[in-house]
């Protein structure tokens, strides 16, 4: 709750100490709570403190601007757009690197894990054989396919379905 002064001790008050707001707790203490780097020690403030503190920034942003202090309008601006609750950034410092890291650890698994598989794997398909690429080649012709650039196109010179083995 915000305590309310008289008016001439209000003023008296502002000048004197512009940049707090004063607030009583439940135990019916009476506590400053500063405005000069309220980013600093936001995390730390009761939640009663945060809402009184919203609460006064609010009704100082109501009446006229110019009347405001620089501190006061750096914590209202701070407390609009500040990166707090809903605005906390999702990454942390070195977040970069654990993710290039981590990414690099999922492709070497994955890769070792491939390789092992294939080292446990069964022969060839047959349709990598030399012979079987040559009879491609054939039906191809023989059948016109891609006339235009292909293997049934006039002078062509390529090798067609047949590609070098490391056999």
């Amino acid at each position: 709750m915000i305590r309310i002064l008289a008016r001439p001790a209000l003023r008296a008050t502002q000048r004197r100490c512009a940049s707090t707001v004063s607030t009583t707790s439940t135990s019916t203490t009476v506590s400053e709570i500063p405005l000069a780097n309220l980013e600093l020690r936001w995390k730390t403030m009761s939640t009663q403190d945060k809402a009184s503190v919203t609460k006064h920034l609010e009704q100082l942003q109501a009446g006229d601007w110019t009347k405001m202090t620089l501190e006061q309008k750096k914590a209202a601006y701070w407390v609009a757009f500040g990166p707090h609750g809903a605005r906390t950034p999702l990454t942390g410092p070195n977040h970069g690197i654990k993710v290039f890291a981590g990414t690099a650890g999922m492709v070497g698994v994955s890769t070792a894990i491939f390789l092992w598989m294939m080292s446990k794997g069964s022969e060839k398909p047959i349709t990598t054989t030399k012979e079987w690429q040559e009879a491609s080649n054939e039906y191809a012709r023989a059948n016109k396919i891609n006339p235009l650039s292909g293997v049934s196109s006039e002078n062509y010179k390529g090798s067609g379905f047949v590609h070098i083995s490391k056999d």
